[in-house]
């Protein structure tokens, strides 16, 4: 299987994560084919970028905020079988700011540090009241470009 279009060099791409979560699989993850189904990775996705938007300093003013950010699209890529017990390192970095969305990128390895999944989706943030999309301010920004 080749590599998705959102990654032009992989092994460029791989170096430019700087923020990794962990997770271990459990066997309620698990499909009657032994492997993690296919929408688990969703929700490593959802574990490992709230703890990086956390780590941001992002996630308190969402929450007190007039704004909220929402998933404006997901996908997934799925390189290697993931097993119930498999111990997971998922990635999370910001690909590209725009004005009021950012694109993410996400990348699962195991202990073997094999590449198991890949994915990406675009992060939009929206004014609470109005559910109109809402622009980034300086701050937040140059947090999510840094």
């Amino acid at each position: 299987m080749g590599m998705p279009a959102y990654i032009q060099n992989p092994a460029e791409w791989q170096e430019g994560f700087t923020f990794f979560d962990h997770a271990r699989v459990r066997f309620s993850e698990t499909d009657a084919f032994g492997h993690v189904n296919n929408t688990v990775a969703f929700v490593y996705f959802e574990q490992a970028r709230i703890n990086y938007f956390q780590s941001l300093g992002l996630m308190q003013d969402w929450m007190e905020g007039e704004s909220i950010i929402v998933t404006g699209d997901l996908q997934c890529d799925y390189h290697r079988q993931v097993t119930f017990g498999e111990a997971l390192t998922i990635g999370v970095k910001t690909a590209s700011v725009g004005r009021t969305s950012i694109d993410v990128h996400y990348m699962v390895t195991n202990e073997k540090q094999e590449l198991c999944m890949t994915g990406r989706g675009r992060i939009v943030q929206i004014h609470k009241q109005t559910g109109q999309s809402h622009p980034w301010s300086d701050a937040v920004s140059a947090k999510l470009q840094a």
